[in-house]
């Protein structure tokens, strides 16, 4: 019977990315709920006072940065993860 040897691909300790990640979607998601909070409780197609345009103009621009932030982080990642590869297998940085 032959014996099996694993070897583990990743030899280094894992990177912190996923934390600073994790936190960009944390304050996406804090965005949305502010979002869902400054829209009008009310039935569809009345009009918005202008303290709830305002909030909602608000909370949206917010959304809007934070998602521009999610991806910039995953734009990053990714590129980070293309040039590593490129190295590793002997291609040079991108």
């Amino acid at each position: 019977m032959s014996k099996i040897i694993i070897i583990p691909i990743r030899a280094a300790a894992p990177h912190r990315d996923p934390d600073a990640l994790q936190d960009i979607i944390v304050r996406r998601q804090m965005a949305e709920s502010a979002v869902a909070a400054a829209l009008p409780r009310q039935g569809v197609g009345i009009a918005l006072l202008m303290s709830e345009r305002r909030a909602l103009r608000a909370a949206t621009a917010e959304l809007n940065r934070q998602i521009d932030a999610e991806e910039a982080e995953l734009n990053r990642i990714a590129r980070r993860h293309v040039s590593r590869h490129m190295v590793q297998n002997g291609q040079g940085a991108a």
